[in-house]
């Protein structure tokens, strides 16, 4: 068993590097109390370039042709083999005169390191794909309904320009959706001001604008803008409690007289649009005209209260997001 290590003239506690079953190990000795203990194998320092070298000698047949293909010396080519072979502790060719043949261990290694090149060169192209925001993930969430009225062409364009990016988008309120930013689940979102508590950066962008929304052949249509007394005696349709159109409502209402109106809490803006194709009841809205339908809903601004809210890009640390997500960003960005 050969051992490697320090002279005679050591220590008490020293390193020794032995070779035990062709596997190599790190063996601590105590010189005192003659006992030692053997620690993890050693790692074994394995270079891509002489696995790519390697390759190219069996595929080829040859070591000269192999350094013409790499563009080496042959002399390098015959070092990083050798180096291959004692990092293996095997040989991985057999000389016969000029000609090599390859070992059976050459020959499974031959299959494993090709898998392995390839391997390599796929992470090397997906890492350069993601650097350049032609691959990797972008996840985000936006409220409604400026995801389907703005955001929808954006990001169809978006995935039409960068389709090897994996593309998340959902649809969820500006509460939960600041929530999960700052948690990390969301690079970014789409949403109203988040609360102080999260410190989260957040970059204006649009502004939406409550409207009335009724049925076309609707008494108050005719009107250019509706004033909220227009309202008393009507069953008005509003977002849930949590909604920030709910509450931007509420709050701009509160300005002024009481009117005897009655509410009905609906869950969705789309459930709320198809609810009054039915029904002589009207809707408070967001005002973008893809909520209207030609001859059946319009929606009519407000002109005595003036019920807008700021929305935009809410992100924690913009050093920590993605080239995709940046680049989506600022498409979005550019429609604002």
């Amino acid at each position: 068993m050969p051992i490697f290590g320090p002279s005679f003239d050591f220590p008490s506690m020293v390193w020794f590097e032995i070779s035990l079953k062709e596997r190599d190990y790190f063996v601590k000795l105590n010189y005192m109390n003659k006992s030692f203990k053997f620690l993890k194998p050693r790692m074994m320092n394995m270079d891509l370039r002489a696995l790519k070298t390697f390759e190219a000698c069996v595929r080829l047949g040859h070591f000269q042709k192999a350094a013409e293909e790499l563009q080496y010396a042959p002399s390098t080519v015959t070092l990083q083999i050798q180096r291959l072979e004692a990092d293996l502790g095997v040989s991985l060719f057999v000389r016969d005169g000029k000609r090599v043949i390859v070992t059976e261990a050459g020959r499974w290694l031959h299959q494993e390191a090709g898998t392995l090149l390839k391997s390599v060169q796929s992470i090397r192209q997906t890492v350069s794909e993601i650097a350049s925001g032609e691959g990797g993930t972008v996840r985000f969430a936006a409220i409604e309904p400026i995801a389907s009225q703005r955001l929808a062409a954006v990001v169809a364009d978006f995935c039409r320009l960068h389709p090897k990016v994996q593309l998340t988008m959902e649809v969820s309120g500006s509460q939960p959706i600041a929530d999960r930013v700052r948690s990390g689940e969301l690079d970014f979102g789409i949403c109203s001001v988040p609360s102080a508590k999260f410190m989260l950066n957040f970059e204006p962008l649009f502004e939406d604008q409550l409207g009335v929304m009724m049925r076309a052949d609707h008494p108050l249509a005719k009107q250019d803008d509706i004033e909220v007394s227009d309202l008393a005696g009507l069953t008005v349709l509003v977002k849930e409690p949590t909604c920030i159109y709910r509450k931007l409502w509420e709050r701009t209402v509160r300005q002024t007289d009481p009117h005897p109106y009655s509410c009905m809490e609906v869950g969705s803006f789309f459930v709320i649009q198809q609810m009054l194709k039915e029904a002589s009841s009207v809707g408070v809205v967001p005002m973008y005209s893809g909520l209207e339908l030609e001859g059946s809903l319009v929606i009519r601004p407000f002109s005595d209260i003036h019920p807008i809210v700021p929305l935009g890009i809410v992100y924690k640390d913009k050093h920590l997001l993605g080239k995709a997500t940046l680049l989506l960003m600022d498409a979005i960005r550019a429609i604002s």
